[in-house]
């Protein structure tokens, strides 16, 4: 009787936990899966190779052949970027069906137990409700009655045993959920990024078209064009030096946060630093940009057009602009400004898309837009400029439209 009774629990269980009638899906979605993440580490490569053939110090293009090139490629990079997030989307779905159906599974092996459980212990409430006379002449010895309680005995023990297996399944069930409501924000996630993607692929395609507009598609035009963009170029960082050289002799060091790494967050993830603050090599060699002084105002950090930019610090959006509407390759492109409650001021540029509107609250961390080509630039970077906030001022330029100004700080002593 023991030894039937054993077996008839591992039998119970095996048949609870294997389920096989639905073995054969659940494999299905993990292959599906497996191949989705062979599909995602081919186009990570593809995208990792087009970024590493990327110098941010590169020349700009000097002919409209070359430039139309370089659009093309960053099409072409924007179109894998989409295809990426495609298949992240795919695979996230196949992992919440896989999700569905275990918590479903183990809703079923909870089920089961919890009837199995009570069928036991209503047998065990009747043996222990019998009257001990009655249960002790039932059988025709002694050793059959205590054979009987050992009997019990070893129920209740395994009862108990499955009573804790039955507390591990809905602690692994919760634990299902949770993952599950964590991949339904992983999906929503992907697909707000592969509307981005898909945005800044558009304004890709119209900034080639307008060139070719602009142009007529002729070499000539074009070298008129760069001129003519040369020229502002100068003239807008000139205008820049002279308002912020005089702004810097407002900076009160003694009530600005002290030097700490940290105290601001790396405005976006990854992204090696491609010019530092200050005069540097790249600065100096183009003086034409910089001016005689060569003096750089923030920092530029290598990034992929489309990568996520965050807000520094808890803050409130002073202003945002795009300057490629007056003077197209000119000067910061699309940017952000952002005033922090510990007395500095951020800025952001040469942005494809800005997320965020003046006057917004903002959470450190939070995405304010994303990296870019826009302004003048020589390749997808980020351009970070940390200021004191009481001399940041919004002014209309000469030949730009309103860009900020500040007393600049050197960024990487608070990063």
């Amino acid at each position: 009787m023991k030894t039937i009774y054993k077996i008839f629990i591992a039998a119970f269980f095996a048949l609870v936990l294997s389920f096989p009638v639905l073995a054969a899906p659940e494999e299905d979605l993990k292959t599906q899966i497996e191949e989705k993440n062979q599909e995602i580490q081919k186009l990570e490569a593809e995208i990792k190779e087009f970024q590493d053939n990327i110098e941010e110090t590169a020349e700009t293009a000097k002919t409209l052949q070359g430039e139309i090139k370089r659009l093309d490629k960053e099409i072409k990079n924007l179109n894998t970027r989409i295809a990426l997030t495609q298949k992240k989307i795919a695979k996230k779905e196949l992992e919440i069906k896989e999700l569905g159906k275990n918590i479903i599974d183990t809703g079923n092996g909870i089920s089961e137990r919890q009837k199995f459980l009570a069928d036991i212990l209503q047998k065990i409430d009747r043996i222990e409700t019998s009257e001990p006379l009655e249960l002790f002449f039932k059988f025709n010895s002694i050793s059959d009655f205590f054979g009987e309680l050992e009997k019990i005995e070893t129920l209740e023990k395994s009862v108990k045993e499955a009573h804790d297996q039955l507390r591990a399944l809905k602690f692994d069930l919760e634990n299902r959920k949770l993952k599950a409501e964590a991949a339904q924000k992983d999906l929503k996630r992907l697909r707000s990024e592969l509307l981005v993607q898909k945005d800044i692929e558009e304004d890709g395609k119209v900034e080639k078209a307008n060139l070719l507009k602009a142009t007529k598609n002729q070499e000539a035009l074009y070298q008129k064009l760069l001129k003519d963009r040369e020229k502002r170029r100068a003239e807008i960082y000139e205008e820049i030096r002279d308002i912020e050289n005089e702004l810097k002799k407002q900076i009160d060091f003694g009530s600005l946060p002290s030097f700490r790494t940290g105290l601001l967050l790396k405005p976006i993830d990854g992204g090696a630093v491609t010019q530092e603050f200050g005069i540097t090599g790249f600065s100096k060699k183009n003086t034409d940009v910089y001016g005689s002084n060569a003096f750089h105002n923030g920092v530029d950090f290598r990034a992929p057009v489309g990568t996520p930019v965050r807000a520094a610090e808890d803050g409130i959006i002073k202003a945002t602009g795009n300057s490629d509407f007056i003077c197209p390759r000119g000067s910061y492109g699309k940017w952000v400004l952002i005033e922090h409650p510990n007395k500095l001021t951020t800025l952001y540029a040469h942005l494809s898309l800005v997320r965020v509107s003046p006057r917004q609250e903002l959470r450190r961390g939070d995405i304010i837009g994303y990296s870019g080509n826009s302004g003048y630039t020589t390749g997808p970077h980020l351009h970070f400029t940390v200021y004191d906030a009481r001399t940041v001022q919004l002014r209309k330029s000469r030949v730009c439209g309103t860009l900020p100004y500040g007393g600049y700080l050197n960024p990487l002593n608070y990063l």
